[in-house]
């Protein structure tokens, strides 16, 4: 099957936007989490974009001469002020979407994304950067239910059984 389709929606009979090209996007990005103040728990910082109508984990382009890991730290960072260290690989997750950003003709993307569980070591969280509408810290479970997009949730499903001892298997 092919991916595009993988929606539910097949445009191959109607009539619509022409496009010259498909694209391929590889970003990188992390669960960063630390322990609650109260040392109890843990909780992961999300991300609110497109005016505080989605929810999602930092995450951004893998920039030339730099790894994957390296990238997901950059954009943790840059994206929520917080400061990490890489402990493990969960999920590298993918998509297709039209690009019409600034575009005259949209351009069709399949963007893979590479995702790692991070540990806080140190920074505030923030929301100064640019990029996005806000940062702020959930518990793992408020997160699940809070993040816009199902892949998202499942990356942090895995973060949360590495946490609590019980890894699966990531794919």
């Amino acid at each position: 099957m092919n991916s595009i389709h993988q929606s539910g929606h097949d445009d191959s009979s109607k009539t619509g936007p022409k496009f010259n090209s498909t694209r391929r996007d590889h970003s990188s990005g992390g669960v960063a989490y630390s322990r609650t103040a109260e040392g109890e728990d843990y909780q992961v910082a999300l991300i609110a974009t497109r005016g505080w109508k989605r929810w999602q984990l930092p995450k951004g382009s893998v920039e030339p001469q730099e790894t994957s890991e390296q990238a997901a730290i950059r954009e943790v960072e840059e994206e929520v002020g917080l400061h990490t260290t890489p402990e493990k690989f969960l999920r590298t997750i993918e998509y297709w979407y039209w690009d019409t950003y600034r575009r005259a003709t949209p351009e069709l993307v399949h963007k893979t994304v590479d995702f790692y569980l991070l540990r806080v070591v140190s920074g505030a969280i923030s929301d100064a950067s640019h990029e996005v509408d806000g940062a702020a810290w959930f518990d793992l479970e408020q997160a699940i239910e809070r993040l816009t997009f199902q892949g998202e949730a499942e990356v942090v499903r895995l973060a949360l059984a590495a946490l609590n001892g019980q890894d699966e298997e990531a794919n």
